[in-house]
Order: structure tokens, then sequence, then C-alpha cells
């Protein structure tokens, strides 16, 4: 069993970090009206420099932990595309159900979050698979 690369780990995780924030932003501007209105202050379509950086950091950190977890089923699934695309999904599972939080609180709609989880699949799986190609150990 090879051993986690964890500077390749970072570097493929920051990527698929960048990726994923690309991705979500285009998709919440395009279906993400709903949520954007049941957020107060248009903080989503116009973030403060304070809450742009906060999500970045959580979009990267997210990717981090997507990479590690894709290096460390390596061994049990194997290198390439079917591995990264199940951390993907792993990464997806986590995401959504945090955000299903603030539904449950009805603190935003669930029709709001529901186009937002569907889109963020695709996109999660799409970031996994460019850190996934980068990774080696």
């Amino acid at each position: 069993m090879g051993k986690i690369n964890w500077s390749r780990v970072i570097l493929c995780g920051v990527l698929t970090g960048v990726v994923w924030t690309v991705l979500s932003a285009i998709s919440t501007w395009c279906v993400g009206a709903d949520f954007n209105s049941a957020v107060p202050g248009n903080k989503i379509f116009a973030p403060s420099a304070g809450l742009a950086a906060f999500l970045l950091t959580v979009n990267l950190a997210g990717g981090i932990w997507t990479m590690w977890l894709y290096a460390a089923i390596r061994p049990r699934y194997g290198a390439g595309a079917k591995t990264a695309a199940v951390a993907g999904f792993a990464w997806w599972v986590a995401s959504t159900l945090a955000d299903a939080t603030w539904g449950s609180f009805g603190l935003v709609p669930v029709k709001a979050l529901l186009p937002l989880a569907a889109v963020s699949l695709p996109e999660m799986i799409v970031a996994a698979l460019v850190g996934g190609w980068l990774y080696k150990e």
C-alpha cells in the first residue's frame, strides 16, 4: 500500500477547491435566485470581502479533504476517474447534508436548496476528477 503524498494532496486539493469555486459560482448565478432571495442583503451575489474569503477557504478545505479521501481510497479502488468520482460523490453527500441543515432550521426554503444541490453533484465530481487526474503518489 502506497503512502499518501501530502504535498500532492494539498496542491491537488487547492486546485479541486478552485475548480469547485468557479463551477459553483456559475451555477449559483444561473439557478440560485431563490437561494439568494432567502439570504438577507444580497450577500450571495454581492458578498463582502470577508464572506468571499470565508467561502473560498471553505471550498479550498473541501477540495483538500476530497483529495485526501481520494488518496486514502486509491489502494482499495485503484487510481483513476472512478475513484475520483467516488471521492467527489462523498464530498457532495457531506456538503449537501450540511446545507440541508439550513433548510431543516427553516432559515432557507428547501425549494431554494434543491436546485443547487442537484447541480452541485456533477460539479463536485468534475472538480474531484481534475484534482485526481493530477494526484501522484
